[in-house]
């Protein structure tokens, strides 16, 4: 997932005025990209983002950012120049410290295919989170995917103590079509259904 800002004006003193309009405002850019982690991310909180100084505005230049957490951790933010203007795009690779978690929504969705043969739309929520050994969390299976009596509506996602990420899906029974002649009978049959939880196999998520 890649965020843009927009041709952040230089503030600041500069040598030549020529000077200052060629290069970038790194302290905004770095303050732009705090608030827009803080606001899509659960519960993260940063010191602040430092991205190098003087940096010159090339179309295509790549440079890199690194996020601070608080209490502790840090994490790299790749950044590249979209045009000679200042506009950037920046991006948040999955590490020790924290999840992004549209990648980690990529990795399920192929894992997901490789081990059902059917495609899920999987929804974890925030787009940031710490990556926290121990762990899990649910993401959901926007609309369910059928198999054969079962549905799966979710995704659990554990942390291992090395940092990386196992998954397994919870199923529900899928009740009988209802009958509408002995309304008892299908209250019965869809209160019988309960959840249950099948382990599978999953390759870490990307890092």
């Amino acid at each position: 997932m890649r965020s843009m800002i927009r041709g952040i004006v230089l503030l600041g003193s500069c040598l030549t005025l020529t000077g200052c309009f060629n290069r970038l405002d790194t302290i905004a850019i770095g303050q732009e990209i705090e608030a827009e982690i803080e606001s899509q991310s659960r519960r993260l909180s940063l010191a602040e983002v430092r991205c190098p100084t003087n940096v010159a505005k090339q179309s295509g230049a790549y440079f890199r950012c690194v996020g601070y957490l608080r209490p502790e951790g840090e994490f790299t933010i790749n950044v590249v120049q979209q045009d000679a203007q200042g506009s950037i795009a920046w991006d948040v690779p999955s590490s020790a410290v924290i999840l992004n978690m549209a990648k980690v929504e990529d990795t399920l969705q192929q894992d997901f295919a490789q081990a059902f043969a059917k495609r899920a739309n999987v929804d974890c929520g925030a787009l940031y989170r710490l990556n926290q050994p121990g762990t899990e969390f649910e993401c959901e299976v926007v609309g369910g995917v059928v198999l054969d009596a079962e549905q799966i509506m979710t995704l659990v996602v554990k942390v291992d103590p090395d940092g990386n990420l196992n998954w397994y899906e919870v199923r529900e029974a899928i009740a009988p079509a209802t009958n509408v002649s002995n309304p008892t009978e299908a209250t019965d049959s869809a209160t019988a259904a309960t959840p249950s939880a099948t382990p599978t196999d999953a390759a870490p998520a990307q890092r």
